[in-house]
């Protein structure tokens, strides 16, 4: 396995990015995420990873990843804990992230990374190559791209999730879906599943406080949904943000009319970052949350980031019979899951 040592010094030279068009005058628009930047020479990308070198757009951090820890590269976690109840319960994923973000959120709980420049924090070699032979020596199922946002090296998401899909494991990825249709044109194909942040359903408070339109991310749940990538959606419900009962309904039932059975989550909210004036989401909103949802059509419905467990197994729609039972992160599957219920109703879960 080759690798550098955290904190090793490296030059940021990167990789020639594919998801990319010439533009006049030696400019160049990155087709990469929903942003579209457009760069002049020595220009870099609202993500700050992405930069016009000589004409030519390049990816600085292609198999750069945060990884301070000694040892084989990559951290081990539950799927669960991606989100995912809906995909390969459990099983354990090797996670990967890097530097720096499209988004702004001033709620970050990642800033450290996602507000990181390349250049001012440690990062470690790892290629596809031997992230593939990390996740099989540590027994994981898959590789995940997470902790920071994906999107802005997807190249390396691509040819990693390619070496993933060759050596027999699962890919996934998590992610604010702010991707454009040439990145899931490229990625897609390697992709297994996907959990889609959707940062509240207003666009104003979306651009105030993440920086970024909100269309984009919708328009990237339903092109998942069809390309057949399994998906689950995260909504952070933050106080006095995004946690207005039309709001979550209009949510709720916007997810419904694309498929009912799609997985969402709804997590709470913790003080981080530039947002530490509000407190964490009341319990009671939360509940408030799952039964908006549930009174708009959607089957699967979960509440995060809590110690109560009474919204966190999956259960049939239909009966009400429990199909995994889960407690934190362990998830205890009680039902046969390449089957149906004993209702009769299939059970659309991926092992």
């Amino acid at each position: 396995m080759t690798t550098s040592e955290p904190g090793t010094d490296q030059a940021l030279t990167g990789v020639k990015a594919t998801l990319a068009r010439d533009r006049d005058g030696g400019d160049v628009e990155c087709t990469a995420c929903a942003h579209r930047c457009v760069l002049s020479p020595g220009q870099r990308g609202v993500c700050r990873v992405r930069e016009n070198v000589d004409g030519k757009l390049r990816l600085l951090t292609y198999g750069l990843v945060y990884d301070p820890t000694p040892g084989p590269p990559g951290t081990l976690d539950p799927i669960e804990k991606k989100p995912l109840y809906h995909f390969h319960p459990g099983t354990d994923v090797l996670s990967f992230g890097g530097a720096a973000c499209n988004f702004r959120c001033a709620f970050c709980q990642n800033h450290h990374l996602a507000f990181a420049d390349p250049e001012t924090i440690e990062l470690r070699e790892v290629s596809p190559e031997a992230a593939v032979e990390s996740a099989l020596e540590q027994g994981a199922a898959g590789i995940a791209w997470t902790y920071n946002e994906p999107t802005i090296y997807a190249e390396y998401v691509r040819d990693g999730a390619k070496a993933a899909t060759e050596a027999g494991l699962y890919t996934v990825m998590v992610s604010n879906g702010y991707f454009t249709e040439e990145f899931l044109a490229a990625v897609g194909p390697y992709l297994d599943a996907i959990n889609i942040d959707v940062k509240g359903f207003r666009e104003g408070p979306h651009l105030e406080y993440m920086g970024s339109r909100l269309q984009p991310t919708l328009d990237s749940v339903k092109r998942v949904h069809e390309q057949g990538i399994h998906i689950e959606v995260t909504y952070l419900v933050i106080p006095d943000l995004n946690d207005d009962p039309e709001e979550i309904r209009d949510f709720a039932e916007w997810v419904a009319s694309i498929d009912s059975s799609i997985p969402v989550h709804f997590s709470r909210f913790h003080p981080d970052f530039e947002m530490q004036d509000r407190p964490p989401t009341p319990i009671e909103r939360l509940e408030q949350a799952h039964e908006i949802a549930v009174e708009s059509g959607l089957e699967f419905v979960y509440v995060g980031n809590v110690r109560d467990q009474r919204f966190n197994s999956t259960l049939c729609p239909d009966c009400g019979r429990t199909w995994i039972r889960r407690a934190g992160f362990d998830s205890t599957i009680v039902s046969d899951l390449e089957g149906q219920c004993a209702c009769g109703r299939p059970i659309d879960i991926e092992i």
